[in-house]
């Protein structure tokens, strides 16, 4: 396991695919921040208050894409040079080869995220001041990334390690990133519904008239709004919603998810792999 480490870890450092996404995710970090502070400095803006508080954790529902394009060409490039099989010839284990290409998807991707916000940092405060607010809050959020980093990181991980493919895996990553993304965004907005909703009648001299209240048919209840907002807590990409909206209510309970996430999918991965055909 350690030669594995030592040698994946020499190769990470000189990782085309690493140093280009954390380049781009700093980039897009100090680009969007900077835009959000220059519009909070706009004398003709009178929207809601732009602070680094919600502007910080903006991006990080999305950076499940930017890991899915540092791990795929990582892990591919273990199939296309053929050092995958190299590995089993000199007699490596085969869940050393997939615990050590983890951790090293993990650390690429934690240093991408690291990216994302040493940029929100580094542009965000000079602009819109100081983290508002308890400081436990901004180390809590900070933590659930790294864990739901983890746990998408052994999600991407599976999905190349059992796909001999370079150029299916890489597809297949950023669709399977690209759709957990889109489906904690429809969960997110199915429960912003309110439950009660008003039907517009007219315009007024006096403003907008508006009906009596009505049911919402858009509202989910009952056992389905359970399910929904258990899949917001659980899913990293709703985790990286709730951050990015300042809704967090069960920091703890999302970390243990996260956690849990990490462990099976990892055990289940390592026990495909083992009976993957690896020519």
């Amino acid at each position: 396991m350690n030669k594995l480490l030592k040698a994946n870890f020499s190769r990470l450092k000189s990782e085309t695919s690493l140093w280009l996404v954390a380049g781009s995710t700093l980039g897009i970090a100090i680009a969007f921040v900077l835009g959000r502070g220059m519009i909070s400095r706009n004398p003709n803006y009178d929207g809601a208050e732009i602070t680094l508080n919600s502007v910080m954790f903006e991006f990080l529902p999305f950076i499940g894409l930017l890991f899915a394009v540092f791990t795929a060409p990582y892990i591919g490039k273990e199939y296309s040079d053929k050092t995958m099989r190299n590995k089993l010839i000199v007699g490596h284990k085969r869940e050393n080869i997939y615990i050590s290409n983890y951790i090293i998807c993990f650390v690429g991707s934690l240093f991408i995220y690291a990216m994302l916000l040493v940029g929100g940092f580094a542009v965000g405060v000079p602009l819109l001041g100081g983290w508002q607010g308890d400081i436990s809050t901004l180390i809590t959020y900070i933590l659930m990334g790294v864990f739901f980093t983890a746990s998408l990181a052994s999600v991407l991980t599976m999905l190349c390690m059992l796909c001999s493919k370079r150029s299916v895996s890489a597809v297949a990553c950023v669709i399977l990133a690209l759709g957990l993304m889109i489906l904690a965004s429809s969960i997110y907005n199915a429960l912003s519904e309110p439950e009660m909703t008003r039907e517009l009648i007219s315009y007024t001299v006096d403003g907008v008239e508006l009906g009596d209240p009505v049911p919402n048919p858009m509202y989910v209840g009952g056992f389905k709004r359970t399910v929904f907002e258990f899949l917001m807590q659980f899913l990293p990409t709703g985790q990286g919603i709730l951050i990015a909206n300042e809704e967090v209510t069960h920091p703890v309970l999302n970390i243990i998810y996260s956690m849990a996430t990490t462990v099976i999918v990892n055990f289940c991965g390592i026990a495909a792999f083992k009976k993957k055909d690896i020519k």
